[in-house]
């Protein structure tokens, strides 16, 4: 089952949830694979090193240099990563006219399916290429959103292009949920917002995740020293969010 983090928004805990998310189904003993599509590699440096220049990278699959078996790098039995790269930056321009271009990752990965039960694409804060690519291959979209930054116009463009790919694609992708993250139940800011993420959900023809995701300073911690949330924090609450966010989320797609 392959399944994209999108929010054209950013600061939504978009990477945090894709590499949390993708740790918590290994931890589960599912095989995943995840593919750091935003140029500015935040997923890959949850877990490694930036990339040195040269290295085999996602960008490397589709500039045709590269299988994403041969780009792939393990982080722990059955967690592996396709790195990200800076130069994915020009994407658009490099492969968007391209012949096939919106289904480019959907053929690199047509032999690798069968060998994960899952694979987490963390999505640019954009609808160009790489997200379109992302979804052109995905079963579900999940939607992090941050309870203090709320933006409808993000959620009308993304229903908009989720529309335009099953119109032009012949593909439709459901959206499994909007996730509130960075949330508090302590401002009545959150509670407010919460009144519009439920008119946003129902825009996109899904709901919101009971689950909320707090603020927790545990997370860049985690991500400082390359380790998940799992092994650094695992009575951290903001752990114990997440915990429930994957049962919800199993429950929902029947994973």
């Amino acid at each position: 089952m392959i399944l994209s983090i999108s929010n054209i928004k950013g600061g939504v805990a978009k990477t945090t949830t894709a590499a949390t998310l993708a740790a918590g189904l290994n931890k589960r003993g599912k095989s995943v694979l995840m593919i750091d599509s935003d140029p500015q590699t935040n997923l890959t440096m949850c877990f490694l090193s930036e990339p040195e220049e040269g290295a085999k990278t996602l960008y490397t699959v589709y500039s045709g240099e590269d299988s994403i078996e041969n780009v792939k790098q393990s982080i722990k039995p059955g967690l592996d990563i396709v790195v990200g790269d800076f130069s994915l930056c020009s994407a658009d321009m490099e492969f968007l006219g391209k012949v096939g271009a919106l289904k480019m990752l959907q053929k690199a990965l047509k032999a690798m399916e069968t060998s994960y039960d899952f694979i987490i694409i963390d999505t640019p804060p954009n609808l160009g290429f790489l997200s379109l690519n992302a979804f052109m291959v995905s079963d579900y979209i999940v939607t992090p959103m941050a309870a203090d930054s709320f933006s409808l116009k993000a959620i009308k463009l993304l229903k908009q292009t989720v529309d335009d790919v099953a119109d032009d694609g012949g593909k439709d992708i459901p959206v499994a949920g909007i996730l509130l993250t960075r949330y508090t139940d302590r401002t009545n800011v959150a509670k407010i917002l919460e009144d519009n993420v439920n008119a946003a959900a129902s825009l996109l023809n899904t709901s919101i995740f009971k689950s909320r995701i707090r603020q927790a300073t545990v997370v860049q911690e985690s991500q400082l020293v390359k380790m998940d949330l799992f092994e650094y924090a695992p009575k951290a609450p903001v752990t114990q969010d997440y915990e429930a966010f994957i049962d919800e989320l199993l429950d929902r797609i029947g994973g």
